[in-house]
């Protein structure tokens, strides 16, 4: 079973990711921030990190520290964004704008 950690401010996008994910069979952490992200996994290494690029308090040294911790996991940006920004593409390996329907996420999840 592989193990994701999302990172997304929003409570319910967390819910709704979370309960789909699960469904498919992954075990799922969910975190508030990248700061409590760096504390939600208590131990466990996640197979894949999803972040949400809009983060209310992004602290570039923080992300930084999440990267270095676990550099060989691939990571998706999702986000309201129609296209990854710029200064985003050096961090995440792939991107997906969040829609309604997540099909395109969990077809991208399957592939890593």
């Amino acid at each position: 079973m592989k193990t994701i950690l999302y990172i997304d401010h929003s409570e319910s996008w967390k819910f709704l990711l979370q309960e789909e994910l699960e469904d498919e069979g992954y075990q799922i952490v969910t975190a508030g921030s990248i700061e409590e992200a760096l504390s939600a996994l208590n131990g466990v290494t996640p197979d894949l990190i999803i972040l949400e690029l809009r983060q209310k308090r992004f602290i570039k040294e923080n992300f930084e520290n999440l990267k270095k911790k676990y550099p060989d996991i691939p990571w998706i940006g999702f986000s309201t964004f129609y296209q990854c920004p710029s200064e985003y593409k050096k961090w995440v390996d792939h991107y997906l704008p969040k829609l309604p329907q997540i099909d395109g996420i969990k077809k991208l999840i399957r592939t890593l």
